[in-house]
């Protein structure tokens, strides 16, 4: 079970995670080697499973980001597809969902022109996908990771 402090250092992290031991601790009131033992102890039970560098893809010349919804053509398809879509490198999330779609998945291209050939040469002629219904992102608002209220 996670205790305040730890939720406390969970919220710090997501906001960024290159937050150093001694910043997390002023915050919670515990020692560097405090916070690097829970950190440790939260990494062994696998709450935290890494960290990442997030990426500004419109300055790196990747301007449409867009979720398509996948349906499949048979129920059993799930981890075919989405092992196949695995392999793309276009699409950066992947989500087996309830609803409509079998699968939502997010792919980031450099332009519309991009995503139509991701969509027609790669998305498309995966076996097991009847048809897919997609939706261009025209600006993402926020992002961030779970917030636990202090």
């Amino acid at each position: 079970m996670l205790d305040k402090i730890d939720r406390k250092i969970l919220t710090i992290l997501s906001r960024d995670a290159r937050t150093s031991l001694k910043e997390i601790g002023n915050q919670c009131h515990l020692s560097s080697a405090g916070v690097h033992l829970r950190l440790k102890k939260l990494e062994e039970q696998e709450i935290i499973i890494g960290s990442r560098c997030i990426i500004d893809t419109s300055k790196i010349g990747y301007q449409t980001q867009s979720f398509i919804g996948i349906y499949f053509d048979r129920a059993n398809m799930y981890r075919k597809v989405s092992d196949l879509l695995k392999k793309i490198p276009e699409v950066v999330e992947c989500s087996y969902t309830t609803g409509n779609f079998s699968l939502l998945i997010k792919v980031m291209c450099r332009d519309n022109r991009h995503l139509t050939e991701i969509l027609s040469n790669k998305i498309q002629t995966i076996e097991g996908i009847a048809r897919t219904e997609t939706f261009i992102c025209l600006e993402q608002t926020f992002q961030r990771e779970i917030q636990f209220e202090e």
